[in-house]
């Protein structure tokens, strides 16, 4: 619970002060609703002794020129090769969740985002659970940050955040400030 407490203080915290700055773009009460989707999400790609590839799409909603609202798919294939000492021990797994996040637009270009993420942990893989040992478990994390948003055609953008994870027992994101990179496109 204190963590969704520290999660909802540091959005209103980042997002109060730039209330009043106007946006440039269209109206999107004029809009219809399939102009106020965008689809697109986040690639990653590790490759070496660790290899991790992620997969996350997402479908978001304009509800305001502010507020955006979404969802999103998470899949990772991670496999470890031993770490370099015993090539003969090889293990991989698969982790998959999902994602909801809001976004509030403080310019047209720079962005507040807060964010709730659960994913599938396999346990035999090393990951340590707080439960029963064996089999998979969730593990969820909270994030706050920004971003800047920079537009790469007429309904193209490159999303560049940094995101802190409020979780700080998290095995997938062990490492904070998460820095993502993605592309949104609107339909």
């Amino acid at each position: 619970m204190k963590n969704i407490l520290a999660f909802l203080l540091a959005f209103f915290m980042l997002t109060a002060p730039f209330t009043v700055l106007a946006s440039d773009e269209e109206d999107v009460k004029d809009l219809p609703f399939r102009e106020r989707l965008y689809v697109g999400g986040y690639l990653g790609l590790q490759i070496g002794t660790i290899t991790a590839i992620n997969i996350s799409p997402t479908v978001a909603y304009r509800f305001t020129n502010r507020i955006t609202g979404g969802v999103g798919g998470t899949y990772q294939y991670y496999r470890d090769r031993g770490w370099g000492v015993n090539p003969e021990f090889s293990t991989s797994t698969h982790i998959y969740g999902g994602t909801v996040f809001t976004r509030y637009n403080i310019t047209p270009r720079i962005f507040a985002q807060v964010e709730y993420e659960a994913l599938n942990l396999d346990s035999q893989m090393g990951f340590l659970s707080g439960s029963s040992a064996g089999g998979r478990f969730w593990e969820h994390n909270y994030f706050a940050g920004g971003g800047y948003r920079a537009p790469l055609g007429p309904r193209a953008y490159l999303n560049l955040m940094l995101l802190y994870n409020f979780n700080s027992e998290s095995v997938v994101h062990y490492q904070n400030p998460v820095f993502r990179f993605g592309i949104d496109v609107r339909l």
